[in-house]
């Protein structure tokens, strides 16, 4: 038999069925709307027990009446709504055909959905708020049984890949001149307030006080909903709401080009200017000359900075100081969110995904994103750090592609820059959760993201369209629904290939490979 000693003591809350075997048992948990972790199997008594939480893993000998077993690691799924799925008129955007979307979903088992709350739709006029649109949303999700995932837009909609809609800052900001980031030819990027105007006065508010005050009237609008409806706050840190500098924005450049340092609007020189005097370099208080850095879609091997110029005593310095300014804003604007939050629910910031010239010496696209992840430094170490200091989980982009996916002569390894995120995610101890940066339907995709399951909390998909509705991509979906939740895993699944770099489940065999302008997608 099963002794109490033999057990971990039951979680409270723990459902009662009968079920005619372990198997059965195991299904009804799968089934349960994830919140089952794991079974309790009374054999003699034909007794199922579903539990809240995981428990230790259990076998006892052949006849017992009783098997403890711990649930299969799972990661919750979520799915993104659409970009647009708020008008400009703050209504829903067809509500109607929203909730027949939605409908076709809660058959596969889902967790739940996400969706950005814009800043352009909240805040029309200085410290006037309307989340109003949002609570109707919400209790779509609510309706559900579902959580939901928010996301808190400071950034422009349009302009990045995938954006389907038009929604920028507002307007009282982008009338703010010099707090825009600025390339080398002296173009804006209005996307989202450069990290070096975050303590500059914009009629009487700096960025980061603008920060502050919606995420008050964000939780004071929604303080009933943290933690219960609302579990993930995941915070704006830049363009496409990731911690990087808008280094390709589509409007110039073209994969797979290395992209443009973001440093030449008059704050950013300053900051500049004063960390070389404090080097005590002065002629270092200028970006690296275009001629020696290229343009938007260069490739390295034509430039001096990306092939030796990087490796240099000023090249080091001045990575050190992009990257290190990055990192700093990621610190402020998260703390700004914990402080509101206040532990109600989880905070979060994505990392963007650059994968093309990840295999190249000198990590080019990833350096003018912001990323310094060449000369012995680990970029992705050093920021699951400061999410970790500041109790944030991690999102990353680009798990449903493979390395073998890589377009020729880009020396891409998406599979491999994503394992070496994991990695630093958990060496900091900071919570890990990805999504695909593209929208795909086919198996190989599914079975690349699921091979990371051992390593993910949470899966979010992009995106909910009227493809996925179709029956045998709805199919293969829900199945690899309930393959992250525990169940079998999807059929010929990690058959497609060897497994690559001695990661079980990841695979980098690949069908034909996207476009080369649908690969860049982060």
């Amino acid at each position: 038999g099963c002794g109490r000693s033999a057990r971990t003591p039951s979680p409270l809350g723990a459902k009662e069925a009968s079920a005619p075997s372990l198997e059965e048992c195991q299904r009804r948990c799968l089934e349960d709307g994830g919140h089952c972790q794991a079974v309790e199997f009374r054999a003699g008594e034909g007794l199922c027990r579903l539990l809240g939480d995981g428990v230790r893993e259990m076998h006892v000998s052949e006849g017992s009446e009783c098997v403890w077993r711990l649930g299969v690691k799972r990661s919750e799924v979520f799915v993104m709504l659409p970009l647009d799925v708020i008008s400009p008129l703050k209504t829903i955007r067809d509500p109607t055909g929203l909730e027949r979307m939605l409908d076709s979903l809660q058959p596969t088992g889902i967790d739940g959905f996400m969706v950005d709350i814009w800043w352009g739709l909240t805040e029309a006029s200085p410290r006037e708020y309307n989340f109003a649109v949002y609570k109707h949303l919400f209790g779509m999700a609510k309706a559900r049984d579902w959580k939901v995932q928010v996301v808190t837009s400071f950034h422009r909609c349009g302009g990045n890949t995938g954006d389907s809609c038009n929604i920028p800052l507002p307007d009282f900001v982008l009338e703010a001149e010099d707090v825009w980031y600025k390339d080398a030819e002296g173009r804006e990027n209005r996307e989202y307030v450069s990290l070096f105007a975050d303590e500059v006065d914009i009629r009487g508010r700096t960025p980061l006080t603008m920060y502050k005050d919606w995420f008050d009237a964000f939780v004071a609008d929604f303080a009933a909903e943290l933690g219960s409806l609302i579990v993930d706050v995941m915070v704006s840190l830049g363009p496409a709401g990731e911690l990087r500098y808008p280094a390709y924005p589509l409007s110039h450049w073209n994969f797979c080009g290395i992209g443009e340092f973001q440093c030449y609007d008059k704050h950013a020189l300053a900051s500049l200017g004063s960390a070389a005097l404090a080097a005590g370099q002065p002629d270092w208080s200028s970006p690296p000359p275009m001629a020696d850095v290229g343009d938007y879609s260069s490739h390295p091997a034509d430039t001096a900075f990306f092939t030796a110029g990087f490796e240099s005593e000023y090249g080091k310095f001045f990575l050190d100081w992009y990257s290190s300014a990055l990192k700093q804003h990621g610190a402020r604007v998260l703390a700004i969110a914990q402080k509101a939050v206040a532990g109600r629910a989880k905070v979060s910031g994505k990392v963007a995904g650059v994968h093309w010239w990840y295999d190249y010496p000198s990590h080019p696209a990833e350096a003018t994103a912001g990323y310094y992840n060449t000369n012995s430094r680990d970029a992705y170490a050093e920021i699951a750090e400061v999410f970790a200091n500041e109790g944030a989980a991690l999102d990353f982009t680009c798990l449903e592609m493979t390395n073998a996916e890589a377009v020729e002569g880009c020396h891409s390894k998406p599979a491999s820059l994503v394992m070496q995120v994991i990695d630093a995610a958990r060496s900091s101890g900071t919570e890990f959760s990805g999504e695909n940066a593209l929208p795909r339907y086919d198996r190989l995709a599914y079975e690349q993201m699921q091979g990371y399951a051992e390593f993910t909390h949470a899966i979010t998909y992009l995106r909910l369209t009227p493809t996925l509705e179709e029956p045998g991509n709805l199919d293969l979906f829900a199945s690899f629904v309930q393959a992250l939740r525990g169940a079998p895993a999807i059929e010929g699944a990690m058959a497609a290939g060897e497994a690559q770099e001695a990661t079980p489940g990841v695979v980098e065999s690949a069908p034909a490979p996207p476009s080369p302008q649908a690969v860049a997608g982060s």
